[in-house]
């Protein structure tokens, strides 16, 4: 595991940036340390989980040449961590009996009823759907992906967190895991597809093609 770590912060402060170099090697210490460490011992395990899991995404933008402070960068970031909730807390439900058996503190071990479980992916799916209209006010993406994002997309992954909160079974927490599996490539995608940032580099992208063909003609 160290060797492993220490070749992929060598390899990303080769091929890098420091500032992507700082959060992998960061997120490895954090993984392997403070999140491991908190497994048995804390529910706040999966917080910490969660920005692991967030962490990769910021670390694309920045190797890209975006800064942490990009909007693009935090709402992906915020994007990954939201997801991980009713995507782990469904998960968890269904399996609470081998998590107990193996010792790790998770909240659906410690909520018999699932009340808590239920309405922390209630809460949390509710929170994942609101990103799309922010990014939109933001104007980080176009209208559309309030629509298709936000709307189409986010009203089914509502509808099974809701299900599950009327019916903690692990039929309804199975579909709000398996929902969690698609949605997070369609989210993705769709920000890439209505980012105006993007849409803006293709047509400069274009003139300069356009232009430079024009160059040429003319030196013919």
């Amino acid at each position: 595991g160290c060797v492993t770590g220490a070749s992929g912060g060598l390899l990303l402060g080769l091929g890098t940036d420091p500032v992507t170099t700082m959060l992998g090697v960061g997120n490895v210490g954090l993984y392997a340390g403070l999140y491991t460490y908190l497994k048995p011992k804390s529910e706040i395990n999966t917080w910490v989980g969660a920005v692991v899991g967030a962490i990769p995404p910021v670390m694309g933008w920045t190797a890209a040449g975006g800064s942490l402070m990009d909007a693009e960068a935090i709402l992906l970031g915020s994007t990954l961590f939201l997801w991980q909730f009713p995507h782990f807390f469904a998960l968890n439900w269904m399996y609470r009996a081998d998590y107990k058996r193996g010792g790790f503190a998770m909240v659906a071990v410690n909520d018999p009823n699932g009340d808590r479980t239920a309405s922390l992916i209630k809460r949390y799916a509710i929170y994942l759907a609101s990103l799309p209209f922010l990014s939109t006010a933001l104007e980080v993406t176009s209208p559309m992906f309030a629509v298709d994002g936000g709307i189409l997309l986010n009203s089914y992954a509502l509808y099974v967190a809701f299900k599950f909160d009327k019916e903690r079974s692990n039929a309804n927490a199975r579909k709000v895991f398996l929902t969690s599996l698609w949605y997070l490539p369609c989210v993705m995608m769709l920000f890439l597809l209505h980012s105006r940032r993007w849409h803006e580099e293709v047509t400069d992208d274009d003139k300069l093609v356009l232009k430079n063909g024009e160059v040429e003609d003319a030196s013919v």
